[in-house]
């Protein structure tokens, strides 16, 4: 009996370490997001950074003729939250989606004859 509990604890000692490793990657290190905030011909490109201690982000700009606000949050099951919001001469918009955090993911966010987000997880 003191055999097979001394090779059960020598088995977790040596596996735990490999078992305690194989977390996945987006939930410990940095993920860098690209917003391309299209309305008509305009492009407007704003760069945020999530990560286990800073899980949220924000982005702004704000001109007399345009406004934007972006946040990003990355949620506890891996999830990126997205909330945004723009304002120009030819109306308001606003939005909240949620999209899986997913290295090299890409999604199109927005109205169809309007304005649009692209965003890409780096």
């Amino acid at each position: 009996m003191k055999t097979f509990a001394g090779s059960a604890f020598l088995l977790a000692f040596l596996c735990g370490p490999a078992l305690a490793d194989s977390a996945p990657a987006a939930r410990t290190d940095s993920v860098k997001v690209r917003f391309a905030q299209r309305d008509g011909a305009t492009t407007r490109a704003f760069d945020v950074i999530v990560s286990p201690e800073h899980p949220c982000a924000t982005a702004s700009e704000k001109n007399p003729d345009h406004q934007i606000e972006l946040k990003a949050c990355v949620t506890v099951d891996a999830h990126l939250d997205i909330e945004w919001f723009t304002r120009s001469s030819a109306g308001e918009y606003r939005s909240t989606s949620s999209l899986p955090l997913t290295r090299g993911a890409t999604a199109e966010l927005g109205a169809t004859n309007g304005p649009r987000l692209g965003v890409t997880v780096q």
